[in-house]
């Protein structure tokens, strides 16, 4: 029987995961850690991206002894999508608009574009040769993406690529290239930064070399189901509710969006927990206090019950006012696309020099430049 490898959390911690933002403060005020999150340009911005990590990194942004980068893998993109490439050259600059319109700031974090450094590549190559086949088809996260592609695929006559099977690889270059140290992840991921960490410290023992060992920054951000109450994404059940939704569209999907089928008669007792628009509101409304009440009176159900058409009213409203500044801010930036460019090439080609540098130490580490020249 072929025994399945799946990532179980240690009850002990260990010393190189730190849990939630406040924690990484205190680390050591007095030093600049280097961050790095990176994003697959794949499609729309949507209220998940932002509770899972838009809100993360705009806090990262805004703490001191910080700097972040954000990378836009859109290598990573290829690997399953290698025939959707000119939808591909949209999604990356929707995405950069999107992080604009919620307020990530090219000024006070780096905006970098994975293709416009080939240094990546070549770091990529060369880290291929220090991780066993074994090793890199281990990680839990490939294996359920795997899973993912080979269903979807299964009446066609296309397989994996080898480009697909290296992921795991390719996130050790991201990380590796400019010497990051604090790399935002879920509690699945950790097994990125573990692979990262073992590549990283093969490369230091084999070559005298002494790149920076990466430590996770494990979300505590809550995970937000879609409408329908599944914690999966479906393009074609559209279950979601994007950045640039108008309250027309807002609307429209709150009033899809799963209550509570337990409720079978009028005596019989709600079940909030499941309730979609409760743990919407959960994270979106701010009077937590009002919130409380409502669940109350929403359990309790009689004679001073709220009903689901108030609920569902009411969080149109808080959708509304959340999203709309990011709908006004998406527009001004349409209108100055000198400002979504520039902050992307700026710090690309700045990144780029950086990452040369490396690459050169690297090599010489390596003995790979050079040849014969002692000999003249």
């Amino acid at each position: 029987m072929k025994k399945t490898i799946t990532w179980v959390k240690p009850t002990w911690e260990m010393p190189h995961i730190i849990r939630g933002i406040e924690n990484l403060k205190n680390i050591d005020s007095n030093k600049t850690l280097t961050c790095l999150t990176w994003a697959r340009p794949s499609w729309r911005l949507h209220l998940w991206h932002y509770v899972w990590a838009l809100s993360n990194w705009i806090q990262l942004q805004e703490t001191s002894n910080i700097k972040t980068n954000f990378l836009i893998a859109d290598y990573q993109v290829l690997w399953d999508h290698l025939g959707e490439t000119e939808k591909l050259r949209n999604s990356v600059i929707d995405m950069v608009i999107d992080w604009l319109a919620v307020w990530l700031d090219p000024n006070k974090s780096n905006f970098i574009v994975q293709s416009y450094v080939p240094e990546f590549a070549e770091l990529f190559n060369y880290l291929t040769m220090f991780v066993p086949y074994s090793l890199a088809t281990n990680n839990p996260t490939l294996k359920d993406e795997m899973k993912k592609i080979e269903k979807r695929w299964e009446t066609e006559s296309n397989s994996i690529s080898l480009g697909f099977i290296n992921y795991p690889v390719s996130q050790v270059a991201d990380i590796m290239l400019l010497g990051w140290e604090i790399v935002p992840v879920w509690e699945d991921q950790i097994p990125h930064i573990e692979l990262s960490r073992k590549v990283i410290k093969k490369v230091n023992t084999m070559y005298s070399t002494n790149f920076p060992i990466p430590k996770a920054l494990v979300s505590e951000f809550p995970r937000l189901v879609w409408i329908d109450g599944n914690d999966k994404m479906s393009k074609s059940l559209g279950n979601t509710i994007y950045l640039t939704s108008t309250l027309k569209e807002i609307t429209s999907q709150v009033n899809k969006m799963y209550t509570d089928p337990g409720k079978t008669s009028i005596e019989s007792k709600w079940n909030i927990s499941k309730h979609v628009a409760f743990l919407y509101l959960d994270i979106f409304y701010k009077d937590k206090t009002h919130l409380d009440e409502l669940k109350k009176r929403y359990i309790e159900w009689w004679p001073n019950s709220v009903w689901d058409w108030e609920i569902k009213k009411l969080l149109i409203n808080v959708l509304e006012e959340f999203i709309s500044p990011i709908r006004e801010r998406r527009e001004y930036y349409l209108k100055h696309m000198d400002i979504v460019v520039n902050s992307i090439e700026k710090w690309s080609a700045n990144a780029r020099i950086e990452w040369q540098k490396l690459i050169e130490t690297l090599k010489k580490s390596m003995w790979l430049l050079d040849y014969w020249k002692e000999y003249l």
